[in-house]
């Protein structure tokens, strides 16, 4: 017979397995809860391959930069000798160029992506000199990032012509100013072109000698970046432009 009735109540051939149904769940349960830890675990894993990867690469790109800031050294310091008259003079230029190299080096590990603004690279050299821009200084451009050698390369450039200024051209007196301008001029390969331009000061004079910046401006700038560079020295200062092409080794325009 299906079942029996003893009194009041009733015996099934079938009970309901209550205790295994809850075991179920639970088994589920942990079984959800185990798979989204797995989840987590692979996500952290991935992430921390990612980062892993990420530091090679950076650690290379280091060691390469490096050594090109090692080249770029032995250069200033041997052109630098060449051109000194003495060793104080050589000890104090090559001080203040290591300098300018060092202030370019700390402002691109500064940024993940290795690079640096020229607007930064202009204002930073200023900057060391007491030029404040929007008194003494103008500055005026599109968005261009340079890689590291052509940003030590035209930050050199710039500690040049701020030495300059302030010995000799618009910053030694008051009213003097220094405008800095740079534009994109298209073509099948796109070139960059940066004018200084002094007004305010005393005259212009070429120097009587031969020395590192002019050697920077007339050999260095040209093997190092394809540069072409005009110097012109005016009743209000010094002008000076330097036009070179915009490729992959040199920088680009984010927002061209």
């Amino acid at each position: 017979m299906p079942g029996e009735t003893f009194g009041k109540g009733t015996v099934t051939d079938h009970p309901v397995p209550v205790i295994r149904i809850v075991r179920e769940a639970e088994l589920e349960s942990e079984d959800a809860h185990l798979r989204l830890s797995l989840d987590k675990a692979n996500a952290r894993a991935a992430e921390a391959e990612r980062r892993l990867t990420e530091a090679a690469w950076r650690c290379a790109d280091l060691q390469h930069q490096l050594n090109n800031l090692l080249a770029v050294v032995r250069s200033v310091a041997r052109r630098s000798a060449e051109t000194s008259e003495s060793v104080e003079e050589y000890a104090m230029h090559l001080d203040g160029r290591l300098s300018a190299l060092g202030r370019v080096q700390g402002a691109i590990a500064a940024d993940p992506g290795l690079r640096l603004d020229l607007h930064s690279l202009i204002s930073d050299e200023l900057l060391s000199f007491q030029a404040k821009e929007g008194e003494q200084l103008q500055l005026s451009g599109p968005q261009i990032v340079l890689q590291p050698r052509a940003a030590g390369t035209l930050g050199l450039a710039f500690h040049e012509l701020a030495t300059n200024t302030v010995k000799f051209g618009a910053l030694t007196r008051p009213e003097g100013r220094i405008a800095v301008s740079w534009r994109l001029e298209a073509g099948p390969e796109p070139r960059l072109v940066i004018d200084w331009a002094e007004r305010g000061g005393p005259p212009a004079v070429p120097p009587a000698r031969k020395g590192f910046g002019l050697t920077l401006f007339e050999r260095m700038l040209p093997y190092e970046l394809k540069a072409e560079c005009a110097l012109r020295f005016e009743r209000g200062g010094v002008r000076c432009r330097i036009e070179l092409p915009l490729t992959q080794q040199v920088g680009a325009a984010p927002h061209a």
